[in-house]
């Protein structure tokens, strides 16, 4: 190995480090969330760009700019690619070992591919790849989804980059489709669900991020519609029993503190979710446009 490449390692190492220290976050978890970061410039610089469209937790860290929630897997749509795990894994190979001077490494013979079924979000394939920072090694996972809907269509993204490296231009879901997407699997796991992520995901943007009603419903129409999700008329998520369901609030507060978060009433949380999503499950049962616009900071629908 070379005395750059050295350097190079022992210098992004270090900046981590103090990204670290300065904003008080765990210094593994920052180390996978550069890993991740460049196997997505990788991604974005090689032929296959547009085939893989980023979705799930790290686009909500990224598109929120927080960095204080962990994810372990790198979540995206495949698009006019097969599932066949040979080919995926000779893309991903491929993908792996494009040499960029930042310090980060792949190891190629490390990446394992399979079907995902069980316990997953979604049929699909798991990827698993070791990188490296010098002798710092992270596991990185990868789930690829086939057949979900994008409305009102996928995006470009500017992935936001640690450090002062070229980021990453990559394809990803509109926000309106990663809320259509964890609202569908709120109603159909409804009360034997246990993934409070979509929860916290979804109270957490309807706070920050303001939304067009029309575009909402469309997003979460087409993904009920694709995913065969069958709705009623007064679905258990929106009673005040779930929201105050013992087994689910330890569920919730063990959540929060996984995450590193300060205790947030599960009462409150359920209040914002209903709030939001409510009048547009309705518009959508009864076959109605609707066409607020959510205020976020008022946390409520008003009239355009």
């Amino acid at each position: 190995m070379s005395d750059n490449i050295k350097n190079m390692e022992a210098s992004v190492r270090a900046r981590l480090l103090n990204i670290a220290k300065e904003e008080k976050l765990n210094f593994d978890f920052i180390l996978l969330l550069f890993m991740q970061e460049r196997l997505l410039y990788r991604l974005s610089i090689s032929e296959y760009r547009d085939q893989f469209v980023l979705k799930g937790g790290l686009l909500i860290l990224s598109t929120l700019n927080i960095k204080t929630r962990p994810t372990r897997d790198i979540d995206f749509l495949a698009q006019n690619v097969s599932n066949d795990l040979e080919k995926i894994q000779q893309i991903f190979s491929q993908i792996s070992q494009i040499q960029i001077n930042d310090g980060v490494s792949y190891d190629k013979d490390s990446i394992e591919v399979e079907k995902i079924t069980e316990g997953a979000d979604y049929d699909g394939v798991r990827i698993k790849i070791t990188g490296f920072i010098g002798n710092a090694r992270k596991n990185l996972q990868l789930d690829l989804g086939f057949g979900d809907v994008i409305v009102p269509g996928e995006v470009n993204m500017e992935y936001p980059g640690l450090l002062d490296f070229e980021i990453p231009s990559v394809k990803a879901y509109s926000i309106e489709s990663v809320i259509a997407e964890k609202f569908e699997a709120m109603l159909s796991l409804s009360v034997i669900n246990s993934r409070m992520k979509d929860f916290y995901d979804i109270f957490t943007l309807s706070k920050l991020q303001s939304f067009q009603g029309e575009t909402l419903l469309q997003a979460i129409a087409a993904t009920l519609k694709n995913r065969g999700t069958v709705i009623e008329e007064d679905h258990v998520i929106f009673d005040e029993d779930f929201a105050q369901d013992e087994s689910r609030n330890r569920l919730w507060q063990g959540y929060l503190n996984k995450i590193g978060k300060e205790s947030i009433d599960f009462n409150l949380v359920m209040e914002q979710i209903r709030s939001f999503l409510k009048p547009v499950y309705q518009s959508i049962l009864n076959d109605e446009v609707f066409t607020g616009y959510w205020n976020n900071d008022k946390s409520m629908w008003i009239s355009k």
